[in-house]
């Protein structure tokens, strides 16, 4: 028996940071911090699935720094943006403060 698609409550759209094609049958969604040792640990992890699924899975990353932990996320994550909007550079420069 098919499962039903899962729906988000916050359903994709073109503010967010996307790597892989709207066609694809798994998007999976990280609430991410720059700041957060958790989620540079995962980073390892994405790249993986997606170097392993292509365009069969869609990556969506949305900012959700924790400022109460973590003092400069926030900051972090507006650069992010900024770059992302100076020659959609984002990915780049993000991959690069989660390690």
């Amino acid at each position: 028996m098919p499962s039903k698609p899962f729906t988000l409550a916050v359903p994709v759209n073109p503010t967010d940071r996307i790597l892989g094609p709207a066609s694809a049958r798994v998007t999976i969604v990280e609430y991410g911090d720059f700041e957060c040792p958790s989620c540079g640990q995962a980073y390892p992890a994405v790249k993986i699935l997606l170097k392993r699924f292509g365009d069969r899975v869609r990556f969506v990353f949305r900012h959700f720094p924790l400022l109460e932990v973590h003092p400069h996320a926030e900051l972090a994550a507006e650069a992010a943006e900024a770059a992302g909007a100076q020659h959609g550079r984002s990915w780049t420069w993000s991959a690069t403060t989660t390690k």
